[in-house]
């Protein structure tokens, strides 16, 4: 596509949005990044737009700026019931995504990953598994790599292993992967989506350019998946957890196997996988407690997967921005695994009034308060959980910073016992 001399506004400079901005000034593109944050809050990123020769202004949107714009590349951040949206919209602006950006200008065969829960780890296991298997493989997306930051690098004989999310997705036109995951489906940002049902689709998007020489890979056991996939006109492979246990180790199997990897190949790279940060990341024990950093929980589904591993005995600690999803569907394994929960952020008092019939339930003001908190009441052999099943943007900048503060604070702790 060209871009040359057209008019860009990017909105929104967080990972997307200055990737996105950088790599339209290279196209030669007169590009305008707009963000609601004070410059002073995004003090390294404007010298990089300087230099690059982007305009940019912070503190606001400025319709007047971006009414003359040929094309948006919006925020995942920034939702349709918005009036600057609705402006967008009225105006008959084109509006892509990031990916849809990134796709114009990819070289290589994509393999794009979405669902509810489980994106980036299968994403992650997916690219080892191609790696091991001789490819050459790139993974990025939603998992904070943007798409577009690689897109230079990427060449025809590579493979990009992209993870997709429900809003990336919306704002898509062309975006065709050869190869699409679903993992699961379930109520998910619904603070961001007018209902279940309009995330649900923005989900099957994944599908909405493939043809018959594409690839589905689908949840076979997840009947949401199978009901909403069943007139794709795409080759469809279905992928069956209860064969193997675990939904990982199904979805990898089956993509690796469309690449021919051989099957021992693909075994080693699950035995060895460790894990990723922040991802029930376990940190040691502390007093003969165990803790578990599960940051990047945002979702019910989430937290019901990380209270699976968990075993018995849990000190729970949840909340932030509650993104939607049924809690009551939490109610069996809080009662079977959970001995005390503490509830932080927006979302607490949400919390308290779900479970507190169930579990004593403990209202914190801050992490480091949670964390006091959860010290006190655990006793050897137990385990403290931070899996918030919440966005973080209430109190942290993101999930990696919740889970880094999290991590800071048990290492203040043992700093304190070290000997001198």
């Amino acid at each position: 596509m060209e871009l040359k001399g057209k008019k860009v506004t990017v909105l929104g400079a967080g990972e997307t949005g200055l990737q996105s901005a950088l790599f339209l000034a290279e196209q030669g593109a007169r590009v305008y990044l707009s963000e609601l944050k004070t410059e002073e809050k995004l003090k390294l990123e404007t010298g990089r737009l300087s230099k690059a020769g982007i305009e940019f202004a912070f503190g606001g949107h400025d319709w007047n700026e971006i009414r003359n714009s040929e094309l948006v590349i919006i925020s995942p951040g920034i939702c349709p019931s918005v009036d600057l949206y609705q402006h967008i919209v009225r105006a008959r602006i084109p509006i892509w995504s990031e990916i849809e950006l990134a796709y114009r200008f990819c070289p290589s065969e994509i393999i794009a990953i979405t669902g509810t829960s489980g994106k980036t780890t299968v994403s992650h296991l997916i690219r080892n598994a191609l790696l091991q298997g001789g490819r050459l493989v790139t993974v990025c997306g939603n998992i904070g790599n943007a798409f577009v930051r690689e897109v230079n690098s990427l060449s025809p004989s590579a493979l990009a292993v992209v993870e997709v999310s429900s809003f990336q997705l919306v704002h898509i036109d062309q975006f065709r992967p050869h190869v699409s995951v679903l993992l699961n489906l379930s109520a998910n940002h619904l603070d961001w989506h007018a209902d279940y049902e309009e995330y649900a689709r923005a989900k099957c998007r994944i599908f909405k350019n493939q043809g018959p020489d594409d690839i589905a890979v689908i949840n076979g056991t997840d009947e949401e998946c199978v009901l909403r996939t069943r007139d794709l006109n795409v080759k469809k492979v279905f992928f069956d957890r209860t064969q193997t246990g675990d939904l990982n180790r199904a979805v990898v199997k089956a993509v690796a196997d469309l690449y021919h990897v051989d099957e021992a190949i693909t075994e080693r790279v699950l035995d060895e996988f460790i894990g990723l940060e922040h991802r029930f990341e376990d940190l040691g024990t502390y007093r003969e407690v165990r803790y578990i950093n599960d940051s990047k929980s945002t979702t019910v589904a989430s937290l019901r997967w990380a209270l699976d591993r968990a075993g018995k005995g849990v000190i729970l600690i949840v909340g932030g921005t509650y993104k939607g999803g049924d809690l009551a569907s939490l109610r069996t394994d809080i009662q079977r695994k959970v001995r005390a929960m503490i509830a932080l952020g927006a979302s607490k008092h949400l919390w308290k009034d779900a479970f507190s019939d169930l579990i004593p339930i403990h209202m914190a003001a801050s992490l480091e308060e949670a964390m006091d908190c959860a010290r006190r009441l655990s006793h050897p052999g137990e385990t403290v959980l931070f899996s918030p099943a919440c966005s973080s943007f209430d109190m942290f900048r993101d999930y990696k910073d919740r889970g880094e503060r999290f991590k800071s604070i048990l290492a203040q702790w043992r700093e304190a016992l070290a000997p001198i």
